[in-house]
């Protein structure tokens, strides 16, 4: 009984461990430009269309704009520091991205997880969860022995 005991420990510890790194990676190095760019948030422009300035992606220094196919009013626009024009969140300018006009948000906005993980965290948790509490019975069980 102690080598079962003891497995579920290290099999949980394990499980653990590896739960929480994924999570802290996903976190952390979710960031794919290296450190000389910066990403925004970009909203859809809802005033008069079209807006009497606005500018090409080029001229603000906009390496790359992210979609996200959830929620197509919103981006995130990776801007390279050293061709950045002026501060694009002080300023929040407009500029023409794929037939759209966009305006550059005085807020950092970053996207909620994808459904495909959402409906993962629970189940993986509640897992994780019981596995803790099993093992703590049969520690438990183990010392009435």
């Amino acid at each position: 009984m102690k080598r079962v005991v003891k497995a579920a420990l290290i099999l949980m510890a394990i499980l653990t461990v590896i739960y929480v790194s994924a999570v802290v990676y996903a976190n952390v190095n979710s960031h794919p430009y290296p450190h000389r760019y910066v990403l925004y948030a970009a909203f859809e422009y809802e005033g008069d269309t079209p807006p009497t300035e606005w500018y090409t992606p080029e001229q603000l220094g906009i390496y790359d704009a992210i979609e996200y196919e959830e929620n197509g009013s919103w981006l995130h626009i990776a801007v390279d520091r050293e061709k950045e024009p002026f501060p694009l969140q002080e300023k929040q300018p407009v500029f023409l991205y794929k037939d759209k006009f966009y305006q550059v948000s005085p807020l950092w906005v970053t996207p909620g997880l994808p459904e495909s993980i959402k409906q993962w965290q629970f189940p993986i948790g509640g897992v994780l969860g019981a596995g803790w509490v099993f093992t703590g019975i049969l520690f438990k069980w183990r010392k009435k022995e």
